[in-house]
């Protein structure tokens, strides 16, 4: 669907346009306006001129300008639609939905309980690593050197029980439909719901706007197979992510680092490589290039 000027005026409005780029240029005042080196071309001297009382943005060295549509259009080189959609769910705008059909709207609507339910699982994750029971995680995670702030950077976890995880999920007030929905639980034939990471570090996948899409866990106890991924469901295309690429765009719009796996992406961010991501175990697809 095409929004109307209406929505789009307001979503402009409602979208400082220095608290929006201050996510992706360090930025300085001087006199009424912040200037910062180009996200978009090689400088040394800061030419990138972003005017608060304009709302608009402008590089006296290669001539890029525009509003905050225009910039997180160009950087995070999204379609128009998506960029709208991007600055209205930061700013807390419900986009209208009028037009769709009520099966599309319902599947709009289970994608939302979906990014919800990863972004809980990725917490829940996360606070576990901490926990007295997580020693074998806390040992690894020493074993490889991984600072604090890393961990919370990439938001590693551990995965421990059976249901854990769904039994929290539950609580939250998710449906299993939903649940299984984020391939997060499996049911067995049984009819017993079962978390499908236990016993694993875990690794998050987020996309570009931050969402936890996916999970990569990988095992601590030498059983095989090593890893597992998350399957493709409705929020979660491999094909048109990279892992880590949420972090490596806020260092490097230029050049980007291309690794084999998650900890490749991590070591390597700990030791200063912060522009490196992962393909999501395929060849790289046109989507990603």
């Amino acid at each position: 669907m095409r929004y109307s000027e209406e929505i789009i005026s307001t979503v402009r409005d409602s979208s400082d346009i220095v608290d929006v780029i201050s996510q992706y240029v360090i930025l300085k005042r001087s006199g009424r306006n912040f200037f910062g080196v180009c996200p978009f071309h090689k400088e040394k001297t800061p030419s990138f001129s972003v005017s608060p009382d304009k709302q608009i943005f402008h590089c006296f060295g290669c001539s890029v300008g525009g509003n905050v549509i225009h910039f997180v259009t160009k950087i995070e080189n999204m379609g128009f639609k998506e960029t709208i959609e991007m600055l209205a769910d930061k700013a807390g705008i419900e986009l209208p939905t009028v037009g769709i059909s009520e099966e599309e709207s319902a599947r709009i609507q289970l994608k939302d309980k979906v990014y919800k339910i990863n972004e809980i699982a990725a917490n829940f994750y996360h606070e576990k690593l901490y926990k007295p029971t997580s020693k074998v995680a806390q040992d690894y995670v020493k074993q490889r050197k991984l600072g604090a702030s890393t961990l919370k950077t990439f938001l590693i976890g551990y995965s421990e029980g059976v249901n854990e995880l769904y039994n929290h999920l539950k609580q939250e007030g998710f449906s299993e439909e939903e649940i299984l929905a984020s391939s997060l639980v499996n049911k067995n034939e049984r009819g017993q719901y079962i978390d499908r990471f236990r016993n694993r570090l875990m690794f998050p996948i987020q996309d570009i706007k931050n969402r936890v899409i996916a999970f990569g866990g990988r095992v601590l106890d030498g059983t095989m197979p090593k890893y597992i991924n998350s399957p493709e469901n409705i929020v979660y295309n491999k094909g048109r992510n990279l892992y880590a690429l949420n972090i490596a765009k806020k260092h490097s719009t230029e050049k980007i680092v291309i690794v084999e796996g998650y900890m490749d992406v991590v070591s390597l961010y700990q030791r200063g490589v912060t522009n490196v991501v992962a393909s999501l175990g395929t060849a790289l697809t046109e989507a990603q290039r």
